[in-house]
């Protein structure tokens, strides 16, 4: 199949939207969350430009059928902050004598978001092989611009494996990425929930749960566009850059433009949660959900209170009440504190990504470092949380997977 290329550097050059969502609509595994829309792009588009350059791309079969899409960026990356703790920590030395060890620009396909979303669609008319030898010669070229280590294709699953199994032929090393954890579970909201797990594990929530009470912490939902922009100002954006500065696994940091555009874009369906005392809120989480697909994202911590009154985990638990109520097929839990989400009920779905150096030397560092920066994912491990009775009567088979959304 001769393959044609159009690239576009921003929504405003004359952008074909209508190919765009062609593709996105008809793709094979559909666009399960939101990283293609036109409307998330927006948000990354008039928020970020100082952080990250965007690229679209679509490709056309020789009848001029749009058969894939594709978004490409750069970012100025750790390496180190994805690789496990044994290697952060013998990398910490020499950090100190060398700050800048290991930030380097990489392109990506993919967005400067980390949300678990892939950012490469095929239809099922594309032939993924001519495709992606296409979209290798662009990465290539527009690394070499842009002065680029590594190119980086994120967050792909297991079924999209087959077709981007050409991907070696170019140079491209596969790599696990974090775990996506997702809530399969057919609870009506989480008294429900609770009333069927175990006794160990009811008793340590509802004692989280008590912590709360006693401080005088209430749980408050905000969906309304203009008083979550009220509400998150730059002085509450800092506990979501305290959570950042604390995390394992960072590759960007978000600006506050960034969750204002996201109400503007999407309004009543993203929304804030939060956990508030004497009108201050202590920690908070923004979700984002349409009919099929409920969505966790970032969330924000005071640290200073996090151990009295345990507010990530009351705060996790009141934002799976609220996704068990939206009546969403899918619930998306996000990719961090995976112990803790695999004892509240997650399952894991593996992600995978692709990397290659784009040079001599980068290749040849990758080559030398990859065992230390991509080491084996430990065992997936499944917590046993749920009640015997539970289990032997109410427990549903697989939930099938969500439609594409409308977003």
């Amino acid at each position: 199949m001769e393959i044609t290329t159009r690239i576009y550097h921003s929504s405003t050059e004359e952008m074909p939207w209508q190919d765009w969502e062609q593709v996105r609509h008809h793709a094979k595994g559909g666009d399960t969350f939101m990283g293609m829309s036109p409307r998330f792009l927006a948000c990354i588009e008039q928020s970020m430009n100082d952080i990250s350059q965007l690229w679209y791309v679509l490709f056309y079969s020789d009848t001029g059928t749009p058969i894939a899409s594709a978004c490409l960026s750069t970012l100025r990356v750790d390496l180190v902050a994805i690789a496990d703790a044994g290697t952060r920590r013998a990398i910490g030395a020499l950090r100190k004598l060398l700050p800048s060890l290991c930030h380097l620009n990489v392109l990506f396909c993919g967005l400067p978001v980390s949300l678990g979303q892939k950012n490469l669609l095929f239809t099922p008319e594309a032939d993924p092989k001519a495709v992606l030898a296409a979209l290798d010669r662009l990465l290539t070229t527009i690394a070499r611009q842009q002065k680029a280590w590594f190119i980086v294709y994120k967050e792909h699953g297991d079924e999209d494996l087959h077709d981007l199994k050409s991907l070696v032929q170019h140079g491209y090393r596969q790599a696990v990425s974090l775990d996506m954890h997702v809530f399969e579970e057919p609870f009506q909201n989480f008294e429900h929930y609770l009333s069927n797990l175990n006794s160990h594990y009811r008793y340590d929530i509802r004692r989280s749960r008590r912590k709360l009470d006693r401080a005088g912490v209430t749980i408050s939902r905000w969906e309304d566009p203009a008083t979550i922009r009220a509400l998150y100002t730059e002085a509450l954006h800092q506990r979501y850059l305290d959570v950042v500065e604390k995390s394992e696994n960072k590759l960007e940091i978000l600006p506050v433009d960034f969750f204002h555009e996201l109400t503007r874009q999407f309004p009543r369906q993203v929304a804030l949660t939060g956990l508030v005392k004497d009108g201050q809120i202590l920690a908070f989480n923004w979700s984002l959900t349409n009919d099929a697909s409920y969505q966790f994202m970032f969330c924000g911590i005071d640290y200073s209170a996090n151990a009295k009154m345990d507010l990530y985990f009351n705060l996790m638990y009141s934002e799976l009440d609220y996704a068990l109520q939206s009546g969403a097929r899918e619930i998306k839990v996000g990719q961090t504190a995976s112990q803790f989400k695999t004892r509240l009920g997650c399952s894991q779905r593996p992600l995978h990504l692709f990397i290659k150096g784009v040079d001599a030397i980068s290749r040849s560092l990758l080559a030398l470092g990859f065992n230390l920066l991509f080491p084996p994912r430990p065992e997936r491990q499944e917590a046993d949380i749920y009640s015997s009775k539970y289990i032997s009567t109410n427990r549903l088979s697989q939930k099938p997977e969500p439609e594409s959304n409308s977003f």
